[in-house]
């Protein structure tokens, strides 16, 4: 059975059991989106099922709604967060790293809408290849990203961007390890910015050609003259303060969706209102702290465009951590990297289909214990499975 315990259904949930039927009765929703929008509704409702845990010290047990452990709920993301963060352990090197940004300009969104998959697929590749290409030319090898996408903005507007966690150094094809020469710098943000212009409009001058993405609003001439005179983000911010913080800090950034539950205030049914707090990074202090409300079926709709299309990977790692090479590079860059004093025991992988989680299930509420296990899991037809592995998400 699919997904983990959520204790509690959440504000989002609650949001799409009172108005989603009527939503997709005045709205054209994709069938994928209604899908998933129908799966976050039922989340820690019961409808999923339910998992029973008890604690063999004290003979407590608990019955736990199901959770969905759809990528875009914001209820089930902390312990899929947790699991991930165990599984990337082994590929952790010993050096620094840095924490990269790359934004589309505002002149592509009606692109975005129409064909997501090309789009967010030539961001990735264009943000990886500049900074592979800088790994070669300044370092002289070839560096390690680990990538993430983003689609959203604070107040959940359209806003396609991937964050890149980048080693502070290059593995050579003779094995030697190159670090960054410069403390706290990577590469010249202005250079990045201009090879990812360059190689984005290349990458969609193919799409173009190959007819794979529409005629623009305005047309092709009045794009390309924007594309080129607007501003490409991008940066790079100064190393984390060791291996591990980076890990922590991508896990959080990979699991994270459009609108977290604490950032929803309220829901009045009433007035079919949503109000949500967001940052206005402009500002400084309590003042960049907002609040927003907007109807309910407008709430729908920003939030459906965050939606990712069906098989779209959100996470994708290059370089030294592409997933056809890291087996043979993680090792040669662990050993290079011993020559620059790196000592670092390895960490041991942990098999996810083997254990829970850190921190999964919580100590028992009586009696405190840490052995609280799953056993058993009861479909939504109320058909009931005893478990012999500890973890009933699988």
């Amino acid at each position: 059975m699919s997904g983990e315990p959520a204790p509690t259904a959440g504000k989002l949930g609650a949001i799409l059991r009172a108005h989603l039927d009527a939503h997709l009765a005045t709205h054209r929703v994709p069938a994928h989106e209604a899908r998933i929008l129908r799966l976050l509704a039922q989340c820690g409702t019961g409808e999923l099922g339910f998992a029973e845990y008890a604690c063999p010290d004290c003979a407590r047990v608990e019955i736990v709604p199901r959770g969905c452990g759809n990528r875009h709920c914001p209820r089930c993301q902390g312990r899929l967060a947790r699991a991930w963060l165990e599984r990337q352990q082994a590929d952790l090197l010993d050096t620094t790293y840095f924490h990269a940004v790359f934004t589309l300009p505002h002149a592509l969104l009606p692109l975005c809408v129409a064909r997501p998959v090309e789009l967010y697929r030539l961001l990735f590749d264009t943000a990886a290849q500049t900074l592979l290409r800088l790994g070669r030319e300044r370092l002289g090898g070839t560096v390690g990203l680990s990538m993430v996408l983003h689609t959203w903005g604070q107040q959940l507007n359209l806003h396609p961007h991937v964050h890149a966690i980048v080693t502070g150094g290059a593995l050579d094809a003779t094995g030697r390890w190159h670090p960054g020469q410069r403390r706290g710098y990577l590469f010249p943000v202005g250079v990045m910015s201009a090879i990812f212009r360059g190689k984005f409009l290349e990458g969609l001058t193919a799409l173009k050609e190959d007819g794979a993405v529409p005629a623009p609003p305005g047309g092709w001439p009045k794009l390309w003259k924007t594309l080129r005179q607007s501003k490409w983000v991008v940066y790079c911010k100064r190393p984390f303060a060791g291996p591990e913080q980076v890990l922590a800090y991508l896990a959080n950034y990979t699991h994270r969706v459009a609108i977290s539950e604490r950032r929803i205030e309220a829901f009045d049914a009433a007035t079919r209102t949503v109000s949500f707090r967001w940052r206005d990074y402009r500002l400084t202090g309590g003042d960049a702290v907002k609040l927003t409300t907007l109807p309910v079926d407008e709430f729908l709709r920003r939030f459906r465009r965050h939606l990712l299309p069906r098989g779209f990977t959100k996470v994708r790692h290059y370089g030294l951590l592409a997933n056809n090479a890291r087996r043979k590079l993680i090792p040669a860059a662990r050993a290079a990297l011993a020559g620059f004093g790196g000592r670092r025991k390895r960490p041991a992988a942990t098999p996810a289909a083997a254990t829970e989680p850190s921190g999964w299930p919580p100590p028992c509420p009586r009696c405190g214990s840490t052995h609280v296990r799953c056993i058993a899991a009861v479909g939504a037809d109320g058909r009931r499975t005893t478990l012999r592995l500890p973890n009933c998400a699988r």
